[in-house]
């Protein structure tokens, strides 16, 4: 089994038995730590690296294409995907060549901002990058990384969506 698999298989048994102790680092909205406080006790199913994550495959095809993120959380009151997470272990952050203006994670950001509403009484908007903490101060995916953190972490702000790391090896 991938180690990134593994990842994500640990993150998803966590979120659903125990998500206020899943934290969220560098939380672009600091009142908001953990899963816990995303999720406001209100019920999602997860879609775990399946296409079936997109209901509009036909819409910004340029700049989602065939991607599929490793994991989305779905609310289940509203069927809406509120919270995309990218799960890396050793792979570095990009989409094709390692371009940073069009990772995945600005792909994927562009997407739920499209996509979903700003609804107070949802699950809150989030795209988030899981690794192990080692992989955050590498040169390469802190340069990748904080690329999109500084340049759309205004833009989401404004939209309330939370960027934010979660460290792989706490949980």
């Amino acid at each position: 089994m991938k180690r990134e698999t593994i990842i994500e298989d640990k993150l998803l048994l966590a979120l659903h038995e125990r998500p206020q102790s899943v934290t969220i680092h560098r939380s672009s909205l600091s009142d908001t730590t953990s899963f816990g406080e995303l999720f406001k006790q209100l019920e999602f199913k997860h879609i775990h690296d399946d296409s079936r994550w997109n209901p509009a495959r036909n819409f910004m095809k340029d700049v989602i294409g065939g991607m599929c993120p490793d994991i989305v959380l779905r609310s289940k009151s509203t069927g809406e995907n509120r919270i995309y997470i990218e799960v890396k272990d050793t792979e570095r952050l990009g989409y094709r060549h390692y371009d940073i203006e069009d990772s995945q994670v600005v792909r994927y950001f562009l997407h739920l901002l499209a996509t979903t509403t700003k609804n107070p009484d949802d699950i809150d908007r989030a795209i988030l990058l899981c690794a192990p903490s080692h992989w955050f101060v590498d040169r390469h995916n802190a340069k990748a990384w904080g690329y999109f953190v500084e340049h759309f972490s205004g833009l989401a702000a404004k939209f309330d969506i939370l960027i934010g790391e979660v460290h792989a090896d706490e949980f």
